[in-house]
């Protein structure tokens, strides 16, 4: 005796047209899941790129700042306070701003992200940029990132052919003296890295005594949330002391607040689930319907409603194991062509190929539900 798996795809594979209608039908489904939540991380984990290449263990921000994108600046003379507990080990500062980049080849200017940083100990997740750390004490020399967009001309070529690049940035001239690999996110799209001195020249009319972002790194083994707790009540109301873990989950929960991406790419993983749903109900209850009269035979020879279900379920599991397995390498394919095309990062995650595998087989399982109901109803006296 066959089971009923076996007979499910006997039944399925018998129209070879119908069969590949309707894994098309699951397989735009689970690319479009895929797509839309790969897409909506993507998005939220480029929001937050800059906070997470932070390596302090503790940092110090405006209490007016509500994402590091648009910080609001506090006093600079507040990090030499917390210089005086034997638990830190380094302080740092850090100046962020919007500039104008002048593409040197269309004339066109482009917003720029700048960043004025200790090269020698930035305290982020810079590559290379200790390298350059004598250099970039000059005065005007900036180190461009090399994943920017390309709206800024084939800056990475100049410098690989020539060395340097005079380029004019806030009606500034200043010269780029190579590059380094950071990457860009949603909020820019582009970056330059340079000391604070040159930052501030950049911006005469920022205060030098008032920073963006304070570095502090710990001595090795103490707690960041105990040393957090005890130096507090150094900076006061005037500015907000903590963990890097805490500052990644600031800034997300800004996004996410601000920012409607969970609404957007949710809704349209939700569009794609009812699209597959659709799809596999229409073809599981035709399947049904136009072999009734055989279900009906199969009652008759003593086979139960449960063996008959269980054809339809296998039927869907048929379904949605033809649909997932393309519709995920088709996603995958999608992720490098947005990667290519956006310039931002767009990668699968273990996580969200198990989820959307089970939510494939919960969707085509749910159309297994409502399409078995029809299979109830076979009677064994409508065959004569």
């Amino acid at each position: 005796m066959y089971s009923s798996f076996f007979v499910a795809w006997y039944q399925l594979s018998h129209n070879k047209v119908k069969l590949a209608v309707a894994s098309a039908g699951v397989v735009v489904a689970v690319m479009l899941m895929l797509v839309q939540l790969g897409i909506r991380q993507g998005a939220l984990d480029n929001s937050v790129a800059v906070a997470r290449r932070v390596t302090a263990d503790l940092v110090v921000v405006s209490p007016r700042t509500k994402t590091i994108f648009a910080s609001a600046q506090f006093p600079r003379r507040l990090l030499y306070r917390l210089g005086s507990s034997e638990d830190v080990e380094e302080i740092g500062e850090m100046y962020m701003g919007q500039g104008r980049f002048r593409n040197p080849w269309n004339k066109l200017e482009f917003p720029v992200s700048m960043y004025g940083i200790n090269p020698h100990s930035p305290m982020m997740n810079l590559p290379g940029i200790e390298r350059f750390g004598k250099q970039l004490e000059l005065t005007d020399r900036v180190l461009f990132d090399g994943l920017s967009r390309t709206n800024y001309g084939p800056v990475v070529e100049q410098l690989k052919e020539h060395g340097t690049l005079d380029v004019e940035v806030n009606l500034r001239k200043v010269r780029l003296i190579d590059s380094i690999e950071v990457g860009i996110s949603i909020n820019a799209d582009g970056n330059l890295f340079m000391s604070p001195a040159n930052f501030l020249r950049m911006f005469p009319d920022r205060k030098s005594g008032s920073v963006d972002l304070g570095l502090i790194r710990l001595r090795k083994g103490v707690n960041p949330e105990v040393v957090r707790d005890q130096l507090r009540h150094y900076v006061g109301q005037e500015a907000k002391l903590m963990t890097r873990d805490q500052l990644v989950d600031s800034e997300i929960l800004f996004i996410r607040e601000n920012a409607p991406l969970d609404f957007i790419f949710g809704m349209g993983a939700a569009v794609g689930f009812f699209i597959g749903f659709v799809v596999v109900y229409q073809i599981l209850y035709t399947e049904v319907t136009n072999h009734m009269p055989q279900y009906a035979t199969l009652k008759a020879m003593g086979f139960n409603d449960f063996y008959l279900l269980r054809m339809v379920v296998s039927q869907a599991m048929i379904l949605s194991l033809l649909g997932y397995f393309p519709g995920f390498l088709m996603a995958l394919g999608l992720y490098r062509v947005a990667t290519n095309a956006i310039q931002m990062q767009f990668s699968m995650t273990a996580a969200r190929a198990v989820a959307v595998f089970v939510l494939t087989l919960v969707m085509c399982g749910l159309s297994a539900m409502i399409a078995i109901r029809k299979v109830r109803t076979a009677d064994p006296a409508d065959v004569f």
